[in-house]
């Protein structure tokens, strides 16, 4: 029951975002085209077959990816990980020790870009 009430919300909170990008399509088409729109029914039922996916895709997320990266953040970001790659005893850890994590996260952005 709780997945049901979780893909509710989801499905709500992505119609709640899509909406402005279907109010800008809708009102191109009718006010600055000044055209109808060809095959509405197929136009809705594109609009909710996107919303839908967004919300699967969500929760897919959330249920899987998400607690995956808290879980990586959590071990590069340990103190004992950090006190590992530190060849020095009696360092204190600074914001250059946290090498990893950088190189981490700048591999994900790079690869989202790309």
């Amino acid at each position: 029951m709780d997945l049901l009430a979780k893909l509710s919300n989801t499905f709500l909170m992505t119609i709640r975002d899509v909406l402005p990008i279907i109010i800008v399509v809708i009102g191109t088409q009718l006010f600055v085209i000044r055209r109808p729109l060809p095959h509405a029914r197929k136009l809705l039922t594109g609009f909710v077959y996107v919303v839908l996916g967004m919300a699967l895709f969500l929760i897919g997320l959330e249920m899987a990816l998400f607690p995956l990266g808290k879980l990586m953040a959590g071990q590069l970001t340990d103190p004992g990980f950090i006190q590992q790659s530190i060849s020095h005893l009696n360092h204190t850890i600074h914001w250059q020790d946290y090498l990893w994590v950088y190189l981490f996260a700048a591999a994900i952005g790079f690869s989202s870009t790309i």
